[in-house]
């Protein structure tokens, strides 16, 4: 049991992020999913941190989007396109590095998120729903702060016992 926790570590706190992340918790009257994107975050933390992983060749992170889209309302496929263009970025980031350097991975980072909400942007924009650029723009930089407490925290206590 402990092996297979130890396994699939990433993909079980990405699971919880995802259902944590749909629960109502307010803070000023938001939820805590619209200041900032944890799933985002973790992605590409474990995908930097372990660059063989590959959350079953994308099933995983596909079966997780659609979890995600149904909870929090999103048309289907909306977190998979997000979740994509983060893991692609952190996959070529992972193969190009020789040492993990904290000011390239979070610069490489913030592309991949800036590429993720434009990706965002437009598919909410074409759906015909309205979207505050104010919201974006918040949820943004919350997730780009968030990055660096994360970056200390996961890479160096639970994937270096990770079977990889």
């Amino acid at each position: 049991m402990f092996t297979f926790f130890k396994k699939y570590i990433a993909s079980i706190f990405l699971l919880v992020s995802v259902i944590a992340g749909s629960v109502n918790i307010d803070i000023l009257n938001k939820s805590i999913s619209y200041y900032f994107n944890l799933q985002l975050i973790l992605i590409y933390l474990f995908k930097i941190s372990n660059p063989s992983l590959n959350f079953g060749k994308g099933v995983y992170l596909f079966l997780i989007s659609i979890i995600n889209d149904s909870l929090n309302g999103l048309f289907f496929g909306t977190s998979a396109i997000l979740y994509f263009i983060v893991f692609a970025v952190a996959a070529f980031q992972s193969t190009i590095k020789l040492r993990s350097i904290f000011i390239s991975e979070w610069f490489s980072f913030g592309l991949s998120l800036i590429l993720a909400y434009l990706a965002y942007y437009a598919l909410i924009s074409f759906s015909g729903k309205d979207l505050i650029f104010l919201n974006i723009f918040i949820n943004f930089s919350f997730t780009l702060i968030g990055y660096p407490l994360l970056w200390f925290i996961i890479p160096k206590s639970y994937l270096n016992n990770a079977i990889r």
